[in-house]
Formats: C-alpha cells, structure tokens, sequence
C-alpha cells in the first residue's frame, strides 16, 4: 500500500537499526547520544558536568614559547599590539586577550583592520604603522595564519609575530615567532575551536589554568558567533559561558541585555545566538569594529551605555538594510526562475551594502535549500560577496574548482567570501552549478530517540537539558514517536498555515504544533496511526509546565481514507491527492466501486467533495409527458426551457426526463424538436436504461453521504 502522507524528509535511523522494537531504554539512548556527539564521557552523560572535556593548553606546542615571550614583553616594558578581526569572533577575541594583558600589567593595544578599506586578516600597511610606532610584538586572533608576506615583513624589521587563529590552514605556515592553531598541532585533541577558543587557551595559560567566568563568557560570544560545532570543548566554553553570563558584572554585556526586550530572552544560546552577537557583528558590517572591543572593555556603566547606544544603532540600520537587499534578491531570484536541477545561484548589484551580503545570502539558502553567492562591487570595480551553501553542498570546495576566475577566497564548507574580477558572476554560476552536478544537499532528519508518548515528562525533559547547550554540531535532539494517534486537529495561524493537535498513545497524551505543516492537514484524522519527528519543548501558562511537541515531519503507513466531502479542496493542495482511489458516484454499484477499489489496491482512498445527483419526481415526469402529448411536436426554445423552469424542472432536468421517454419509445427528439409517439400499451418509464444508471448512481451517492468514513473504509476492505 502506498502512503498518501509521505515525510517530506528522509528519516535517518541508523542508530536504532539493530533494535527491532525500538525500545532502547531512554536514559541508555541519552548516554550513546551523549557520547556519539562528543559531549562529554560515560560518567558525565547525565550529570551535566561541563568539565567532561577540557584540555590542557600546553599541549599546543608553541604554548610554553608564547607564554615566555609575553612575559619578556610585560618585564622589559614592550609594547604589545593585539591584531583581531572584524566579526563577533575576532573582536570577542581581542577584548578577551587585551583585558587579559592589562590585568597582568601589560602595555598593550589593540588593531581591528576595517572591513571595506583593508579586508580580513593582517595587511602590510597596517604592520608598517606599527613598526614605525615602535611595536616589537605583535599577536594576531582570530587572523594571521595566511599572512606570508606580512611574517616575512616583520622579521625583517625585527618584531616577533604571534599567531593565534582556527582558520583553515594554507600548504605552507607563516615564519612567525609562534603558532597557536588547533591544526598545526596535530597532537591537541580538538580542532573545532573559533579563534575566541583558541584566545581561551591563551589566556588559561597566562593565568595559569584559572579562568574567571567572564573569560569564558567572551569566548562562548566568539564561539557561538562563529558558528562552530557545539562539542567537546566548545560546549563546555558555551556551557561555562552561560553560566557566567547569568551573574555577570560586565557593564557593557548588562547593558545589552538590558536593551533587549525582556519577554524575548534568557540567560541561554539562543539570545545569544539571535540577540547578543548579531549586535557585536554589526559594526564590523556597518562601519568601525573597534567600537565593539571598547565597548567589551568599558568598565563604568555610564561609559559602556554610550557604547551599547551605537552598537544598537548599527544593528538597527544593519537589520533595515538587510531587509531592503533581501527583498530585492528574491525579486531577482523570482526574474531568474530557478530550474529543480539548479542547486547554486549568483545575484549582484552595485549598490548592495557588502557588510550584510552574509546575512542575506543565509536567508536565501534557508528559503531555496541551495547554494547561494550575493556580490556587490567594491571602490575597485571589482565584485566582492559573500557564498553560504546548505548541508551537502561544499561551496569552498566548489570555489577552489573555479579559483580560475576568482581573484581572491576563502572559508568553511558552508560559508565563504570572494572576490570576482570584472562582471563575469553569471560564468560563476555556470561553474558552480558544474562543481554541484554530483552533490545532493542533505534532506535527512537524522533521529536522535525513539520513545512513546507516555515515557515523555518533566524528570525526561531535564535529562535532556543535560545535553545542552544546543546549536551548530549539536542540534536539539529529535524525537521519534512510532504509531500515535491524533485528535483535536485543527488549523491555526492568521494564514491557517499551522496545525495544532494533540498526540495520544499508551492512554497519555501530548499537547503538539506543527508550524507551516498546513499542507498536511487533509491526511490527519483521528483513527490512522502517524509515526512523528519532533523537538520536545516546554509550554508555560499561568505558571504551569506542560511538554509540548514541535512538530518536524510526520508519516502514516496506515490505508487512509482522505474524507474531503464537507471540505472545499483548496489550490494549496495542489495534486498530492492524485495518487489516491478517487471515489465518485459514478458507479452502477456499491460493489462495482468496490471492485474498482480492489483493482487499484496499491493507492489509499480519497473521499471527494459530493456533487447532488436529483432524481425527478412521477410527478415531474407526468407534467412533461402531459405537456408534449397537448402541445407537441414543438422545438426545444428559450421560451420552452423558461415555461418549465416556472413549474421547476430545470433545463438539465427536462433533457433527462426526454431522454428517459425517447428510450421507452414515447418522444422522440431530433433536430431540437420533441414529439410525441403514440403506443398503444402502458410504458414503465423506470425500464429506461438512463433512468436505472441514474438510480443506480442515487443509491450510491445516498451511500458516500451517509456513511461514514470509517464505514466506508470497512466495506471496501472486508
């Protein structure tokens, strides 16, 4: 039998193949889950013990020689200059490194390069300045390990580079005095750092190994801006961090929070996500980021007010912007008309705002599940932007198979920046579309538990919390119940486009939403069984807590009966019914529609709106027939068709109730002219094979409207 409700993704349940009943004990599910994702060790499965995984900052080689060379710089009174980068990572890393320093008595300062004037990482005019200001250590976060050119500059003048970064590592390292990067030192155990976690195990050395709180606070900004996998050691640094974020005393990060709607946040990674650091990468996109680095530095609240004044300005003007260049690209998407084969695009336009091109590139990947490269042009002429690719497309690697006509790029799998000689975007996307041809961008739900509605409750919930915190590399678990049923479906939404239900299995029941899943709506019912994916969360009221599913994807493998008789087909539905046994009335039977069933049994039922079949009364057709015998032969006129729609018999109706006599022999009718045929024997007008299909299409059309569904399902499968 084939499922009318199919789940619109691929259910990945890879873990649970080897158990037939799918009933590994939840808290067992917890700990491989736990484990699987790199979260921690057996013992800490449970307890949410952030300690799980933490390495020591000596075992980055070069550790011991940075350390000593800091200290030379703090005895002998060096200037130390901190170079950083431009989003919430690079400028979380410098705040956290410079606050560092300065505790310890260190002279230092700080240089955050500007997005449009110098680009990302170190650059030469840059480091010119600061060797004629007299520096003689410089350390790069969060930047520096593609700086060849800029190493070799400095040790030709005598100043020792420090390079503390995470990017991905090119053939050959820079000459520098030190490097501190999870991938030159292929025996530290964890490579997925940001640069603000790399700056951690800086600092942790230069404390020796005693963090504060809000050292781990600005790393988990860095951390989570940065969108790096949340295991191993991140998670403990966001882990920590949100921790440290609930007591704070920073006056800058108060004031942020202090500026956020209340009702909209918590001490969690979501406002850290959505609130915090779109606000520290926003000067960095708009204008100026060193104002970030002051105003994570700012100690008395007066001072970090102002800051957080204008860093909010920006961000407003960064979100206008956004919006305005957002609805243009979908214009230009629409224009475009994207094939189902096409799985990479390219918009440009000349007077986009560069800083934000990121931004609107991820909402087009969310929209179209495909790669997507938004280009402005910069002072040069040149064509500069920024690429974002879903799961399952590598758009630095399709990059690096068209670096023949890229002047410049550079990223992670998933997001990349470029620059494009001269105009030639629309070659680009040829290219890129060439480079995709055998790539599938990933449609799969990879199913974290499996449970029943009845094993869910508020003890679980926090159990799962120990997972926590969720984000890139460790999602929100997703939960799979197997054969619920349903009730109290309804549609909701000011479009109707979300569907609220309950779940019910094992006598428990589960309060549940499924946003946009309107298109699902005609296959939910409250007698087939469903297997759902969802994310289980907590609904308060009135200071009550209830578990509630979100709902993900659903299935039913059950033979349906889609019942759309009192419900009007909207175009929303589109074909997707088409697969089904469509029932009519147009049937001698009930048998022949159930033998027509039988032959179609590879589809499941659908139960169409009912058109009213009228059958005309004796009396009916004794008018029509004393009318002809008075008046015939006569031609079927307006004026004929209106003198029988008075005594309410329909045009329709009259060519049915002719059509019946013309069979018994009593009219006849060509030409549009009845007569009358005179018989000398009674005529059964009931014997006209028109009036038994009619009959027989009323006794099954009578059927359809009275029974119901379940009735209906009962007869054709027995």
């Amino acid at each position: 039998m084939i499922a009318l409700l199919k789940s619109k993704y691929v259910w990945n349940e890879e873990q649970f193949s080897r158990n037939e009943t799918n009933n590994i004990n939840i808290d067992d599910q917890l700990t491989n889950l736990f484990l699987s994702r790199k979260l921690g060790t057996a013992d800490a499965a449970l307890t949410g013990d952030a300690d799980a995984l933490w390495h020591d900052p000596y075992l980055f080689k070069d550790m011991k020689k940075l350390i000593n060379r800091i200290k030379k710089a703090i005895d002998e009174s060096e200037q130390i200059l901190i170079y950083g980068d431009y989003d919430a990572d690079g400028t979380t890393s410098t705040a956290l490194l410079v606050k560092t320093l300065r505790d310890l008595n260190a002279d230092v300062n700080f240089y955050i390069p500007h997005r449009f004037f110098e680009g990302y990482g170190p650059n030469e005019d840059a480091f010119m300045n600061a060797i004629g200001e007299g520096y003689k250590l410089i350390i790069t976060v969060d930047c520096g390990i593609a700086a060849i050119n800029e190493a070799m500059l400095l040790k030709e003048h005598d100043v020792d580079l420090i390079i503390v970064d995470h990017h991905k590592k090119k053939e050959k390292f820079p000459d520098a005095f030190a490097i501190i990067h999870p991938e030159y030192d292929e025996t530290y155990p964890f490579n997925e750092l940001a640069g603000a976690g790399v700056t951690l195990k800086v600092v942790e050395a230069l404390k020796n190994n005693k963090l504060d709180p809000d050292d781990y606070m600005l790393a988990m900004f860095g951390t989570v801006g940065d969108v790096v996998n949340l295991v191993d050691e991140n998670r403990t640094i966001v882990k920590k961090g949100l921790e440290a974020l609930k007591e704070t005393t920073n006056a800058s990060v108060l004031a942020i929070l202090k500026s956020i709607d209340e009702s909209q946040y918590k001490a969690d990674e979501v406002t850290v996500g959505y609130k915090i650091c779109p606000r520290l990468n926003a000067p960095g996109r708009m204008d100026e980021a060193s104002i970030v680095v002051e105003m994570l530095l700012a100690e008395d609240e007066l001072t970090a007010q102002e800051y957080v004044f204008e860093v909010n300005a920006m961000n407003d003007e960064r979100k206008a912007i956004t919006d305005e260049i957002t609805a243009a690209a979908l214009l230009m998407v629409k224009e475009k008309s994207l094939s189902r084969k096409q799985k990479a695009i390219v918009l440009y336009n000349e007077y986009w705002h560069e800083g934000v091109l990121g931004i609107v590139a991820s909402k087009l990947v969310d929209k179209f599940k495909i790669a997507v490269v938004v280009m402005t042009a910069n002072d040069e002429g040149m064509l500069k932007g920024s690429a974002r690719s879903p799961l399952g497309l590598d758009i630095l690697e399709a990059l690096i198979k068209n670096e023949g006509m890229l002047e410049a790029y550079g990223g992670h799998a998933n997001a990349a920046g470029l620059t494009l000689q001269g105009e030639d975007y629309e070659a680009l996307e040829v290219g890129l579309n060439t480079a995709f041809e055998i790539s599938v961008a990933s449609k799969e739900l990879n199913i974290d538990l499996v449970t029943t509605v009845d094993a869910i409750d508020l003890e679980f919930f926090t159990k799962l919390q120990m997972l926590a915190p969720f984000g890139q590399g460790n999602k929100y678990p997703l939960v799979k119940f197997k054969g619920v049923k349903l009730k109290d479906i309804k549609r909701i939404g000011a479009k109707n486009d979300h569907i609220k239900l309950t779940m019910l299995q094992n006598n428990s029941k589960m309060d549940s939403i499924f946003f946009s899943g309107a298109r699902n709506f005609i296959y939910l019912n409250s007698d087939s069984n469903y297997d759902i994916i969802c994310e289980l969360e907590i609904n308060e009221w009135n200071g009550n807590q209830k578990i509630q599913a979100n709902i993900k994807d659903i299935k039913c493998d059950d033979t349906q009966i889609i019942d759309l008789r009192n419900q009007k087909i909207d175009l929303e539905f589109g074909s997707d019914i088409s697969d089904g046994f469509i029932i009519t009335p147009d049937y001698l039977s009930i048998e022949d529609l159930k033998n027509a069933y039988l032959e179609k049994l590879a589809s499941n039922i659908v139960l169409k709106p009912l058109k009213s079949i009228n059958m005309p009364s004796r009396e009916q057709f004794v008018f029509v027939y004393q009318t002809v015998a008075k008046h015939a032969p006569f031609s079927v006129t307006d004026e004929i068709v209106n003198y029988f729609l008075k005594h309410n018999i329909s045009k329709g109706m009259l060519a049915f109730i002719v059509k019946v006599f013309k069979d018994v022999g009593v009219f006849s009718y060509e030409d549009s002219v009845i007569s009358l045929i005179k018989v000398k024997k009674k005529v059964d007008y009931k014997q006209s094979q028109t009036y038994i299909k009619r009959s027989q299409k009323v006794a099954v059309l009578e059927f359809l409207e009275l029974a119901t569904a379940n009735e209906i399902l009962e007869f054709l499968l027995k």
